[in-house]
């Protein structure tokens, strides 16, 4: 195990500017959230780890971040095994279905279930492990060819048939801002996908519960949070400069 006494000594100036890095972008969550008449501990911080060495995410980790993003399943494994157990993660990249096999209990929340093919890999493997994965549905609300997601069309369909496949709990969307955008069309997107949920929340089976929104990254977070996500995945401005 990689414990947090192998790096932290000789490396406070790292943790101070994580430190610093994350306490900047937590006020400004809060200052959105405030001015959208939201309560800001309802918004959860991801620290979008991908491609950031163990040293560096471990800094984070004893900074006082818990929730790590990862979007690669070989990269997740190996710092899931050396890092902190405490550390929960998610899963941000498109998941392909050779790699369902390799998941495990350790991974918290999968971002991008995106299409009907992922629902037996996952089901087959949840079997295996006795697990019940917890997903979001990325959802293509900007209809960005660059971008993964289920079209808006699908997104019903897709709700009806997850009886279907009992280790697999929906538990709300996911989206990503169109490359380009401006902030209004953005705020568009955002508010787009709340204003959508509300409706296929009441017509989700019984039972299921569509209330985490994750959208807004590093440029948008302050836009997504006013328009109602739960959890913004942050990379770039907690990282940055390190």
């Amino acid at each position: 195990m990689f414990g947090v006494e192998q790096y932290s000594s000789g490396r406070c100036c790292i943790i101070m500017d994580i430190k610093h890095n994350f306490e900047s972008v937590r006020q400004r969550i809060t200052e959105a959230a405030l001015r959208a008449g939201r309560d800001p501990r309802d918004i959860k911080l991801l620290a979008v780890s991908k491609y950031q060495p163990l040293e560096v995410i471990a800094a984070a980790y004893q900074a006082g971040q818990t929730l790590f993003a990862e979007s690669r399943v070989q990269e997740w494994q190996e710092k899931a095994r050396q890092l902190p157990s405490a550390c929960a993660w998610h899963f941000v990249g498109r998941l392909q279905t050779n790699k369902v096999k390799y998941l495990d209990d350790r991974m918290s929340v999968l971002h991008s279930l995106d299409r009907f093919e992922l629902l037996p890999e996952l089901e087959k493997h949840g079997q295996r492990l006795g697990h019940i994965w917890t997903a979001l549905l990325q959802v293509n609300i900007a209809e960005d060819p660059a971008k993964a997601g289920l079209p808006v069309a699908d997104v019903q369909d897709f709700l009806a048939v997850l009886p279907d496949y009992p280790h697999v709990r929906v538990r709300g969307l996911m989206t990503i801002g169109r490359l380009g955008a401006t902030p209004l069309e953005t705020r568009g997107f955002f508010r787009a996908l709340h204003q959508r949920r509300a409706i296929w929340q009441s017509q989700a089976p019984p039972g299921m519960d569509l209330s985490e929104l994750s959208m807004g990254m590093s440029d948008d977070f302050e836009i997504a949070v006013e328009e109602g996500a739960t959890i913004v995945r942050i990379g770039r401005r907690v990282f940055a400069e390190l």
